[in-house]
């Protein structure tokens, strides 16, 4: 159960109009107040506006997740604003757009097939899924280890388990972060900190069954409450 939990804030990084969205309107109308952070103001707000009109504490926070000092600075202003961060949820990683039935363009979305993986391209992964996670992880799990409660919630694509040779430098790095989230998440169960990994093998799309963004939002609450698995694979 959450007990005194439900009042800390939860850290919604990645935040966008699909996923992320949906994971910070069932904490929020929980009564968790949401911190929105991603890249771009200007599709930011609107989020925020709209959960804020459900009646959601809700303040949005610009910031790179590759910028560590950035990412590092909206976590600590979302803290003083809204209260201790008791939830984070990580997941920057881009919606698939799988609305016009076609496979996404993945070259032009940063992705590069096994073969032709290169150190740079999986560096840009890396700072993004693994870099941004450690950043946002060091802000705010101190707070949690001293209170003795916290969730660190991550989300990733299939390839974070099963290789997938189109998406070769997003996978090294998916599957980096699962690696090191299976690795810290005994010792700080102890702590009363959770640690939880999903990983989507599935369009997020509304409408779309285990794939729909509330749904998948619903399965991070009640895994969060629980606290009894650490990893759920969705669609395969």
């Amino acid at each position: 159960m959450w007990g005194n939990r439900m009042t800390s804030t939860i850290a919604v990084v990645g935040a966008g109009p699909g996923l992320g969205r949906a994971i910070a309107r069932r904490f929020g109308t929980a009564g968790h107040p949401v911190a929105l952070i991603s890249r771009n103001r200007a599709k930011l707000q609107p989020i925020a506006d709209s959960l804020a009109t459900e009646g959601i504490t809700v303040r949005a926070y610009p910031a790179d997740v590759t910028d560590g000092a950035g990412l590092t600075a909206a976590l600590e202003s979302a803290a003083a604003d809204l209260g201790r961060i008791g939830v984070l949820s990580y997941s920057p990683a881009p919606n698939l757009d799988h609305s016009t039935g076609e496979m996404p363009d993945f070259a032009a979305m940063g992705f590069t097939t096994a073969l032709e993986t290169t150190p740079e391209s999986v560096r840009t992964q890396v700072d993004l899924i693994v870099g941004g996670a450690l950043t946002a992880v060091a802000a705010v799990l101190p707070g949690m280890r001293k209170e003795g409660n916290g969730a660190l919630l991550f989300t990733t694509g299939a390839s974070a388990i099963l290789p997938m040779a189109v998406l070769g430098n997003a996978a090294i790095a998916q599957a980096g972060l699962r690696h090191w989230a299976t690795s810290i998440q005994g010792d700080l169960a102890g702590e009363g900190v959770y640690v939880g990994h999903v990983s989507v093998g599935l369009p997020i799309v509304p409408g779309g069954g285990e794939g729909d963004p509330d749904a998948i939002a619903e399965r991070w609450y009640q895994l969060a409450q629980a606290r009894d698995t650490f990893e759920t694979t969705i669609g395969f």
